[in-house]
């Protein structure tokens, strides 16, 4: 075992103290998440000792090695899991509760990192619906557990200690560099992913192998800037940081230095408050979140206070009845491990069952709720995105498809009349453009102006802000513009944006008069579809009676904008009008199932039956397309 140093354990105190009052009150420690990053780098440091001591020796034994982090980790977790199943079963609604359920089971297999990822961001506003949302980093150490001493074993049969030391050196600015590109291209994974976080833990490894000689002067300056360096990213970062880009640098690499000052005397980490939070930590920190989420659910005023000594006292009560207690023998926690993570998983898979017998809800609404949002996303991308490789054809008609998540929706909708993607006569292409940005197309000065106006930095963060202006200038140079024969544009239109957009259609018409340009309108409802069925069935309402009641009416205003400016050139399709022709919605099918896996995107089941109402509306040649003879 690595030696006890009370600084480390101090270090997990100042980690755990801003990860906790980011959770409660994001601003007082508004760059708080960053404690997760020193977490990161201690394991690291930790894990590197206990498996390099191992390897030295000869004597390093995995499933001893794994034994032992799951007679830690797995009990404090577990027991959490069960109580909140417990007493959430008679506080949340059922498919929140079965929401949980996934993630309890996603959460002791240590899959809640991947889990997560594909639900949505960490800082969304939906992640104070998921109580065990802080378990994604103990995901993640867990992966880093069983993939690490592997890799170092296998590459021991290759090459001295010393020159493994040396590699750990190279994957650390490796995975570094990795980080950053992974951030600024895929934020949402990079945050969620072992991939982009092991450089933190690989440099806690190099912190352990290269020690370095200081007098205790030194150490002391070492200490005092490795945490300034932690205290001004809990300060001076935010949410709408990229995370876990180069700035990650600041609170990591402000840890390295503490891990090498090795001040086991300081007063900054060695006094009786911190070592004792240190001591309870790991308590701590998975008692918490749930207790916020708590708070926020119930919208509870002055919680923060009373939130932060509740997590206190139950990670407390956590480590002195569960953690200190840990199974004495391998075959026990053996049997533990496995009958807890087959327990819960059997309970997830369980609960539609128990919903149906217990409530008589109906299957094709639990089928709705837990089926669908989970395939929705990857039914709503996976076509546009092979469009965009798409080029001209002169030989071909050419429709070009611009917008957002609503122009794939649309695509979904033609494809499932006309073969898009392998078409003898008509050649289909895509370009993409978040809906954050709320435009398509780039005149400098107004859309300057614009972005001034609505303040969009700090909504969507200014480097989004940046990566906005970067993709609609490459939409506007895009020379295929000029050459389409259809362009259809679809996005989820925003109201503060479309005189502007206005304008950017008859830009448009202006370089390409020949092109036809087609508007597609605003489709969707007030909350997801799967909910308002729920909610529809436990009312006895008819769902298509309570989504035409609810329609958004920002959805109304910019139909009525599109509608009454037609003389600019384009034609324009009114999708709300597809889905509600008179006196209700048609949002399921005749077997139930839901048009909209939310909001705003379909279903395979909404793009068939779209397909069938737009066939009227849509140009005569996509139907009988007569082969091109362009010059």
């Amino acid at each position: 075992m690595v030696k006890f140093r009370n600084d480390i354990n101090g270090l997990r105190a100042i980690a755990l103290i801003a990860v906790v009052l980011f959770h409660f009150n994001p601003s007082i420690a508004p760059g708080g998440f960053a404690g997760v990053d020193i977490f990161f780098v201690i394991s690291g440091f930790l894990m590197t000792g206990i498996i390099f001591k191992g390897l030295n020796t000869n004597s390093l034994n995995l499933v001893d090695f794994y034994l032992c982090r799951a007679n830690r980790i797995i009990p404090p977790l577990a027991a959490l899991c069960c109580i909140l199943l417990f007493v959430t079963w008679f506080i949340l609604p059922p498919f929140d509760y079965l929401t949980l359920g996934k993630h309890v089971a996603s959460s002791i297999t240590f899959l809640s990192n991947i889990t997560y990822y594909y639900e949505s961001g960490y800082f969304d506003a939906s992640a104070y619906e998921k109580w065990l949302l802080h378990t994604w980093s103990l995901s993640v150490e867990w992966q880093f557990y069983i993939i690490y001493p592997v890799i170092l074993l296998f590459l021991k049969q290759f090459f001295s200690l010393e020159n493994l030391k040396r590699l750990l050196i190279v994957a650390t600015v490796l995975g570094f560099i990795f980080c950053v590109v992974a951030t600024d291209k895929w934020p949402t994974f990079a945050y969620f992913s072992l991939s982009t976080r092991a450089w933190e833990m690989l440099l806690g490894g190099v912190a352990y192998f290269y020690p370095i000689t200081l007098h205790k002067n030194q150490k002391r300056l070492l200490e005092i800037i490795g945490i300034t360096l932690m205290l001004l990213s809990f300060a001076f970062t935010s949410k709408m940081t990229p995370w876990p880009g180069y700035v990650a640098c600041v609170p990591v690499f402000g840890t390295y230095l503490i891990l090498l000052s090795n001040r086991e005397t300081s007063i900054f980490t060695n006094n009786f408050l911190f070592q004792a939070l240190g001591k309870w930590s790991y308590s701590i920190y998975l008692w918490h979140w749930p207790i916020a989420v708590y708070g926020a659910y119930y919208q509870l005023d002055n919680w923060a206070p009373i939130g932060i000594l509740l997590s206190v006292v139950f990670g407390a009560i956590s480590y002195y009845l569960i953690e200190q207690n840990q199974f004495k023998t391998q075959r026990k926690t053996i049997i533990f491990t496995l009958v807890t993570t087959l327990i819960f998983v059997i309970f997830y898979k369980s609960t539609p069952f128990l919903l149906y017998q217990i409530s008589g809800m109906p299957k094709h609404i639990i089928a709705a709720n837990l089926e669908q949002s989970d395939k929705g996303e990857l039914f709503t991308w996976q076509m546009i995105d092979k469009l965009k490789r798409h080029k001209i054809d002169e030989h071909k008609l050419n429709v070009m498809f611009i917008g957002d998540s609503q122009s794939a929706d649309f695509a979904n909708a033609i494809n499932e009349k006309i073969n898009v993607m392998n078409n003898d006569k008509i050649n289909f292409m895509a370009l993409k453009v978040s809906a954050k940005c709320g435009v398509f197309y780039h005149l400098p000065k107004p859309l300057n102006a614009l972005y001034d106006r609505v303040n969009l930095s700090e909504h969507i963060g200014e480097k989004r802000l940046l990566k906005c202006g970067k993709r609609i200038r490459k939409i506007t140079a895009d020379t295929r513009l000029l050459s389409a024969d259809y362009i259809f544009i679809a996005m989820n239109w925003r109201n503060w944006s479309l005189d502007y957009n206005l304008k950017a259609i008859k830009a448009i018409k202006q370089k390409n008069p020949q092109a036809k340009i087609v508007i597609i309108g605003n489709k969707g409802m007030h909350k997801p579809l799967p909910i308002i069925m729920l909610n529809a069935f436990k009312d006895g309402t008819e769902v298509g009676e309570v989504v035409l009641k609810s329609l958004p009416s920002t959805n109304i205003k910019n139909n009525q904008f599109f509608r009454e400016n037609q003389d600019a050139g384009y034609q324009f399709i009114n999708m709300t009008n597809a889905f509600c022709p008179v006196k209700r919605c048609n949002v399921v099918d005749k077997n139930g199932l839901p048009f909209f896996y939310d909001e705003v995107h379909t279903t395979k089941q909404g793009a068939m039956y779209l397909s069938e109402r737009l066939k009227p509306v849509l140009p005569a040649e996509f139907y009988n397309p007569e082969p091109m003879h362009k010059q």
